[in-house]
């Protein structure tokens, strides 16, 4: 019968199942004769686990076996890459671009465990600041977790796996509302309790029928969710799972909340009822929005971008990255504006043999500040890029150029400037 189907489809489609290249699965199929029932297929009878459509299938929990090929996708591109002849936001770009997106996939449905997710931000790491799969802690200037905040907070722009990966696991939730033919809904989604939470904070639920919105769980009331606002009585609540038209008829609602004991309780009671009482239903259907679009849409991005209000950076990261300049540039900045340049007084703090004075100016101690803003031939060549900006000159181009410019500024330094910076 099975095959009567496959053919039928195949007739009405142009698409025809090779049975060579299938396999069967059975799932509760004990006491089956099952070599009868797939004799005419004349295909391998497997058990799980599998991969269907890119995806490990399991009748258990996925094991570490079956998400290592994923860890190994990883790696295997940067073995391909000529890592250490890129610079550092050649190998961001990488990142970003392929490295993070070949998980995507598996995260929009599984949830990956953090040894999985600590084993591909090590490649990640290792690949950003040393260009190959291995680097220690002396390479990497700056820490992982500040490097995936988004550039508007101080970071590069790397994405959290781990949090990706929640932004990702709410569009379930999402389509339950606004796809509810989805063959798949009705099921328990692939989400968490934190998950739910983060998308009770991410909505509001605009009260129509009732038959959609969950009493309890979905944030009709003011914006908010009433076993947010009232988690002491939504433990006593013997129905959680019921929508407002359910509980509100003949105030089932209350159901459970008897076992009140406390002062605080009661009161809370009493918020609950007077919010109830204006509850007012209609013949719509009930309806949802995202708060972090403007269009009232659920998107990943904003879902990821959420998870870091209330973060903060001591610069302005955006106004780095938006320059008109080379990347290895606006990478150079990055560092430079949290004091991660290598100079000297790092490499002393390193343990590094090095000379701690100034190469340039022979006067002071080298670090970030004094390199960049107070050396005397710092200040010179602002001053010169300044009159450069203004007057519209052109830089020098070549090395013979930037010689013969150095020699002019060096006569025009005082003597003893000039003494200290030709030595």
């Amino acid at each position: 019968m099975v095959k009567n189907i496959l053919n039928s489809f195949a007739s009405a489609s142009g698409l025809i199942t090779n049975t060579v290249k299938s396999a069967a699965y059975p799932v509760r199929c004990e006491g089956l004769d099952l070599q009868h029932i797939m004799e005419p297929f004349q295909c391998p009878v497997k058990s799980f686990p599998c991969t269907y459509l890119g995806l490990p299938l399991h009748v258990k929990q996925v094991r570490r076996v079956d998400i290592q090929p994923l860890i190994d996708k990883v790696g295997k591109r940067l073995s391909a890459w000529k890592g250490r002849l890129l610079n550092r936001a050649g190998r961001l770009r990488l990142i970003n671009s392929v490295l993070t997106a070949i998980p995507t996939y598996y995260l929009t449905v599984f949830r990956m465990q953090k040894w999985a997710i600590k084993r591909i931000d090590k490649l990640r790491r290792n690949f950003l600041w040393k260009g190959s799969t291995e680097a220690n802690g002396g390479h990497c200037l700056v820490k992982w977790a500040k490097s995936m905040r988004p550039k508007r907070f101080g970071g590069l722009g790397i994405l959290d796996l781990d949090l990706f990966s929640r932004a990702l696991h709410l569009r379930w939730l999402w389509y339950e509302w606004t796809s509810p033919d989805r063959p798949w809904v009705g099921t328990e989604p692939p989400v968490t309790a934190v998950d739910r939470q983060l998308f009770r904070a991410s909505t509001v639920v605009t009260l129509g029928d009732g038959a959609k919105a969950s009493f309890w769980q979905s944030s009709w009331m003011q914006g908010q969710a009433p076993m947010d606002i009232f988690p002491d009585l939504f433990k006593l609540a013997w129905c959680k799972n019921k929508s407002v038209k359910e509980e509100v008829h003949n105030q089932n609602w209350v159901r459970g909340l008897w076992r009140m004991q406390t002062v605080e309780e009661m009161a809370n009671f009493v918020k609950l009822w007077d919010l109830v009482q204006e509850v007012q239903l209609n013949n719509e259907p009930d309806s949802i929005t995202w708060k972090w679009t403007s269009d009232g849409n659920y998107t990943a991005k904003s879902a990821y971008n959420v998870q870091f209000l209330g973060s903060y950076s001591h610069f302005n990261g955006e106004s780095i990255w938006k320059a008109g300049s080379e990347g290895k540039h606006k990478f150079f900045t990055w560092l430079m504006v949290q004091c991660k340049l290598l100079t000297a007084d790092k490499l002393l703090a390193r343990h590094w043999p090095c000379n701690p004075i100034c190469s340039l100016c022979n006067q002071e101690h080298e670090t970030t500040a004094h390199l960049i803003l107070h050396c005397p031939f710092a200040r010179l060549v602002w001053e010169k890029m300044e009159i450069w900006t203004q007057q519209l000159i052109r830089p020098p181009q070549d090395g013979l150029e930037i010689i013969v410019w150095w020699q002019t500024e060096l006569a025009q330094l005082p003597k003893k400037t000039r003494q200290s910076t030709c030595t």
